[in-house]
């Protein structure tokens, strides 16, 4: 008669690999170590997870990295609708607030998708980022300035796109409850929203 697998045991998996995933990265995860720290038997957890492709996705799925990317573009859109994006921040702005909740409410595995997601079958998913903020904010200056090459280089935008995937990640690492995270971003779309209006409205 087959054991039944019991649902606490599965959460503790969990728990620990995304922790793992987290703090290592796919690559530098090993599931003899998410055993140890769930307290069970590696061929415990097989018996849950056959491969570590299986638990990666069952903590960041392909859904997940979808609506991160679905959030982001909102995002951008929404500011290049409007003349003022320092009014855009929470509070003000129905983007802006869904993109919070989405990073609070999945915080870690936000965490893994922008910055220990390599090797994994999602790994693409930090570059796609980078690569659509850098295609929408070319596409605004495209509408508004004849050269718009010369007024930003490419190669600048996709550096400031990559220091934002940097920055959300530091937030969601040191920020670890909804309103520490809700204050970091207040006060880095501060920065950062004042700092693009400027760039990309010369």
């Amino acid at each position: 008669m087959a054991q039944r697998l019991k649902e606490s045991v599965r959460q503790s998996i969990l728990l620990a690999a995304a922790e793992a995933f987290a703090r290592n990265g796919y690559r530098g995860t090993r599931l003899q170590d998410v055993a140890g720290a769930a307290d069970i038997a590696t061929g415990n957890l097989y018996r849950y997870y056959a491969d570590k492709d299986a638990l990666f996705n069952a903590i960041v799925s392909r859904s997940l990295a979808a609506q991160l990317l679905c959030r982001l573009r909102a995002r951008v859109r929404e500011l290049g609708a409007v003349s003022d994006w320092g009014t855009m921040t929470a509070g003000r702005s129905g983007t802006a607030d869904a993109l919070l909740d989405f990073f609070i409410e999945h915080r870690i595995p936000t965490l893994i998708l922008l910055s220990g997601a390599e090797a994994s079958p999602l790994a693409h998913v930090r570059p796609l980022v980078v690569r659509e903020l850098t295609r929408l904010a070319s596409a605004y200056l495209h509408k508004h300035h004849a050269q718009p090459d010369e007024v930003v280089p490419h190669t600048v935008l996709v550096q400031i796109f990559v220091g934002t995937a940097d920055m959300i990640v530091s937030i969601l690492q040191e920020a670890n409850d909804g309103d520490s995270v809700r204050q970091a971003f207040a006060a880095y779309w501060r920065y950062q929203l004042a700092g693009l209006q400027a760039l990309l409205h010369v």
